[in-house]
């Protein structure tokens, strides 16, 4: 049997979109609360997998399961790992939405190398806590590994991530991003302005291991700071759509889920990349 998955990854920024006329390299611009023009979106893509990286929730509400629920959508995970500096009284995290049922949640906190800086506005900023997410997600007689995740912001912190003060750093998300698994996927803001992130994250690869080229920029300030990592799937496309309002763009993907083991690697050059 072989399956169809469609698959979306977005760093959603807290759910906060610019008004349309806005400055979209401003910060400040991104105020208005865009939770149902995302859902909106998600409801035309209809994926089957959702991955989602800044995400909000209080105690009266979570963005997670607002977004799984009005896509009817059952399976859903969060986590949380830091209060949130885009709304005060929000609790930051992350989170899988699946089609299919979902089993063997998992998160891990990465090593936090406290790095600070100081914004141009005088303010200082230390890095806080951040994680993987995994979970195995079951449909037909396939089970797909799953995981999600948000790295420090590198450049913002004025540290190359192939320089000696990431090491530490890059060998805990690598040991954390290995899997066993016979098909995988990761999505997620890996905060790395690269067309391919294998240079700098080498060992979490092997040989039936792939990652989507990102040539194009999946952050209005034309950056390509989300990637997607595989194994055991065919890749068939995968589409930037920078439409939105968000500061971030998703990326919309589709693959053929053989449920054969170890199927050939994908030749890449026969897949296709589109950006809209």
């Amino acid at each position: 049997m072989i399956d169809v998955i469609k698959t979306v990854q977005w760093n959603i920024g807290g759910a906060k979109v610019r008004k349309k006329d806005d400055n979209a390299h401003i910060v400040a611009s991104y105020n208005k609360d865009g939770l149902w023009d995302i859902i909106a979106l998600l409801k035309k893509v209809q994926p089957d997998i959702i991955t989602l990286q800044e995400i909000h929730a209080d105690d009266r509400n979570d963005q997670i399961r607002a977004i799984a629920e009005a896509l009817g959508l059952s399976y859903w995970v969060t986590d949380f790992y830091a209060d949130s500096h885009l709304e005060k009284g929000q609790r930051l995290g992350q989170g899988i939405i699946s089609r299919f049922p979902i089993a063997k949640h998992d998160f891990q906190l990465f090593h936090n190398p406290n790095y600070k800086t100081e914004w141009e506005d005088g303010r200082k900023a230390t890095t806080h806590d951040k994680g993987v997410s995994s979970c195995v997600v079951h449909f037909h007689e396939v089970s797909l590994a799953i995981k999600t995740l948000h790295l420090i912001p590198f450049k913002r912190f004025r540290v190359d991530p192939l320089s000696a003060a990431a090491t530490n750093v890059i060998a805990d998300v690598q040991t954390k991003l290995r899997s066993d698994s016979e098909r995988l996927l990761i999505q997620g803001d890996f905060n790395l302005d690269l067309i391919r992130i294998r240079e700098v994250l080498p060992t979490a690869f092997d040989n039936q291991t792939e990652e989507v080229p990102q040539e194009r920029a999946t952050r209005v300030n034309g950056r390509r700071l989300d990637h997607i990592i595989f194994r055991g799937l065919r890749l068939l496309s995968s589409t930037t759509i920078n439409s939105v309002l968000t500061d971030h763009y998703p990326i919309v993907s589709t693959f053929v889920c053989p449920s054969e083991s170890r199927q050939p690697r994908i030749n890449l050059k026969t897949a296709v990349y589109r950006g809209a």
